[in-house]
């Protein structure tokens, strides 16, 4: 397939039942410039999630290649804290708002296990740092009105979704989500992405894919190359010229999509191409939402994107 507009955007639809976002006092960690980065490889065992799923060791290097970028900015002054955390150290709760605790539900496959929300409650929390990164595996769900993926310890949820656990209302301003389906534009374009946001969060960037998330040696270098490349721009549209397959085409890509939050199309527009990691361009107050994507991108495990 020839792609003739290779890039287009849609306006996501604010729900309705947007989750409601509880004030607190700022802190101290968020005068600091703070990236996270979860990769789990190890599944389907007696103490670790992801029943079915088999054991992919490059998940831990992706995570080393995309910190590469922020230990370099570190060591120059200009990034202040940089945290790695692997397999069962990966926690369902660090991606769970404890305003979701009564809406999060453990996988059935669980024998034990507790529905913490603990996103800010350690320094391993998602969103008490401002940029996170995440290698595993994940879903979308057949109604659309959710995404998620895989956590390390069946301690806690071993699934965090979009709905159902993640309240961003803190630190977090990207994540850059390195799983299957887990930034589906079905479930974007039916507004479910707002129930992790709302008019007082700082949130402002899910990068991720519509389709199944390849895996292999090629993902750490372009995961690499994505970092390096969107200190202080292009951190969305990056994204895509990085996890697209250009050579390949359109025909069963990953399909990798950018959602930004903002208060106008050129607010978030200004985001995905010229904001980066040490660029977190303000988009205004959360009122409005796009999603960029490749056209015509026809992926295992979703439905051909439009053109």
């Amino acid at each position: 397939m020839t792609l003739q507009n290779p890039k287009l955007y849609s306006t996501l639809r604010r729900s309705a039942l947007m989750a409601v976002i509880i004030a607190g006092c700022p802190t101290s960690s968020q005068a600091l410039n703070e990236v996270h980065a979860y990769g789990i490889s190890r599944f389907s065992t007696a103490t670790t999630c992801g029943s079915g799923f088999s054991t992919h060791s490059v998940h831990l290097e992706t995570t080393d290649s995309f910190l590469d970028t922020f230990r370099d900015l570190k060591d120059d002054g200009k990034w202040d804290q940089v945290s790695e955390i692997h397999n069962t150290a990966v926690h369902g709760s660090y991606f769970t708002d404890d305003a979701k605790e009564s809406t999060c539900a453990c996988s059935n496959y669980q024998p034990s296990c507790a529905c913490i929300g603990s996103d800010t409650g350690t320094n391993l929390g998602a969103d008490d740092s401002d940029v996170f990164f995440i290698h595993s595996h994940g879903f979308s769900n057949d109604a659309k009105t959710r995404t998620g993926f895989v956590t390390g310890t069946r301690t806690t949820d071993c699934t965090p979704t979009t709905s159902g656990n993640m309240l961003w209302d803190a630190d977090l301003d990207i994540a850059v989500v390195k799983t299957c389906q887990s930034g589906d534009y079905d479930v974007a374009i039916n507004g479910e992405f707002w129930q992790m946001i709302g008019d007082d969060s700082s949130f402002r960037m899910w990068n991720s894919f519509h389709g199944n998330s390849s895996c292999g040696n090629h993902v750490k270098n372009y995961v690499e190359d994505y970092s390096e490349d969107s200190i202080y721009n292009g951190v969305g549209e990056n994204w895509l010229d990085e996890a697209y397959d250009w050579d390949a085409g359109a025909d069963n890509d990953d399909c990798p999509t950018s959602v930004v939050f903002g208060s106008s199309y050129s607010n978030c527009n200004s985001m995905y191409r010229y904001g980066g990691w040490k660029d977190r361009r303000v988009t205004g107050n959360r009122t409005t939402a796009y999603i960029w994507y490749i056209a015509g991108c026809d992926p295992a495990g979703a439905r051909q994107l439009p053109n």
